[in-house]
């Protein structure tokens, strides 16, 4: 059944909350305690790292429970609702710490606060990532979906990373990087709570007339904590958590390390980096209309491997020519052309292997209900997310103790050519061993277009399909 492309647009736009949690998270947070705030890179990757231990544990329990949920709104839009203004809050919060605190209360704040804000933006994001396996069955048009997703998502947090680069965080006399004073991050957690705010109230409300059948009551046979466990037992979707555990591993540490990569390894101040995330734009443009083209017909594992073994081995390569000496120097005028399309063409690359895995994971939701007779999106997609989540957060660990032990410094300090010479190469060797491996792991997911078909029209022999949103 086609989705209205309307829908489409207002579903995605809870995209543009997660794209903020993202970049705030990923992006900001471990550099602004860090070099602004002083926390040791140790203390503040640990922090990190235990906020999404924490968070993953609950998003199990978030899609069981949404699963199950019976009310007027549906299963899913209470837990949209509950959650926006309060994770907006945290997140605030987040950027905006009390003045004058020492180590351990720099530790305490970011632990805290950033389990809080994490679980709140979970309680919308089980649930809303739910929602594209519900309003369709179609092979395709879930892919179509998570397209638009995708883009909205990308071009949200594009913006607000150009926005703290260019506007938050310029650089200074005192300053020339522009990201190591704490005024800025405030203005940008400001704005970003704000955003976060909207996005997802306006994406429950935008859906809310989906809802099919909201009086009544789950099905029978949805699973709760035991069909977690069943679905372990599937060989596709344990595939895609082994991928999943690689993937999040090596990107949880790049992610932690980007921009201490613009600064130290390519001489970049915010102004120049925020060139760098202008130039994705034109990539998610690109895969807005390339996606359709290129899985129509194939099969998403195939696709998935391609893309996946493409944006592993491309991300670190101008890292690996510079170490080889086949880079151009700091300063160069061909240096900023080259890092620009770099980041373009690895951006587009990055956004096509998340629509193509995601879609697979919602494939996976009839696939599972035929072998287990248990019908449950939240739970699978928790599932999924809980296992991201949790070694993310040991690639950002890692992150934090690979700049503790080659002596790092904390405050914004000079770094020798060397010691950033050192940081490249750990960054190329995790990223290319854990995603080539996170690629190849895919071979053993076996829902394909065939398949799904055919379980389409057995699930519907039964009147086994459909479901309470």
């Amino acid at each position: 059944m086609a989705i209205p492309r309307s829908t489409k647009l207002l579903y995605s736009l809870g995209a543009l909350a997660l794209g903020v949690r993202d970049t705030g998270f990923n992006t900001f947070l471990l550099i602004f305690y860090n070099q602004a705030l002083g926390l040791s890179a140790g203390m503040a990757g640990l922090a990190l790292a235990l906020t999404l231990i924490a968070d993953a544990c609950f998003d199990p329990l978030i899609g069981v429970v949404s699963d199950g949920w019976r009310s007027k709104l549906g299963r899913r839009h209470p837990f949209l609702y509950v959650a926006a203004v309060p994770a907006a809050l945290a997140y605030w919060a987040l950027f905006n710490p009390p003045q004058g605190l020492a180590q351990a209360g720099l530790f305490a704040w970011l632990l805290g606060v950033s389990v809080a804000a994490r679980f709140l933006v979970s309680l919308f994001e089980v649930p809303f990532s739910s929602l594209v396996a519900e309003f369709t069955t179609d092979y395709d048009e879930r892919t179509s979906t998570l397209t638009y997703l995708f883009a909205v998502g990308w071009i949200g947090g594009l913006a607000l990373a150009v926005s703290a680069y260019a506007i938050f965080l310029r650089p200074t006399a005192g300053d020339a990087s522009g990201l190591m004073h704490r005024e800025g991050f405030a203005a940008f957690g400001t704005v970003g709570a704000a955003v976060m705010m909207v996005a997802m109230l306006a994406s429950a409300l935008g859906t809310q007339g989906r809802v099919r059948q909201s009086a009544a009551a789950p099905a029978a046979g949805r699973p709760g904590l035991r069909g977690l466990f069943a679905a372990l037992r599937g060989r596709s979707v344990l595939a895609l958590m082994v991928s999943a555990i690689l993937l999040a591993a090596a990107t949880g540490f790049g992610n932690a390390l980007y921009n201490y990569i613009q600064v130290f390894i390519w001489g970049l101040n915010s102004s120049q980096i925020s060139i760098l995330s202008i130039a994705p734009f034109a990539s998610v443009l690109v895969v807005l209309g390339l996606t359709p083209w290129i899985t129509r017909g194939r099969d998403k594992k195939q696709v998935a491997i391609a893309v996946g073994l493409v944006a592993v081995v491309g991300q670190p390569l101008p890292i690996i020519l510079r170490l080889a000496g086949l880079f151009p120097a700091n300063g160069a005028p061909a240096l900023m052309p080259i890092l620009t399309l770099h980041s373009a063409f690895e951006t587009g690359v990055w956004i096509l292997g998340s629509i193509i895995s995601s879609s697979m994971v919602a494939d996976l939701v009839e696939a599972e209900q035929r072998r287990t007779g248990r019908q449950g999106a939240g739970a699978i997609f928790a599932l999924l997310i809980f296992v991201r989540k949790t070694v993310s957060g040991l690639g950002i660990l890692l992150s934090g103790l690979a700049l503790a032990a080659i002596g790092f410094p904390a405050t914004g300090g000079p770094v020798a050519p060397e010691l950033a010479g050192r940081l490249g190469a750990e960054f190329a060797a995790v990223y290319i061993v854990l995603g080539v491996a996170s690629a190849l792991a895919l071979a053993g997911y076996r829902v394909t277009r065939a398949s799904h078909a055919e379980t389409l029209a057995a699930l519907e022999a039964v009147g086994g399909t459909g479901g309470t949103l």
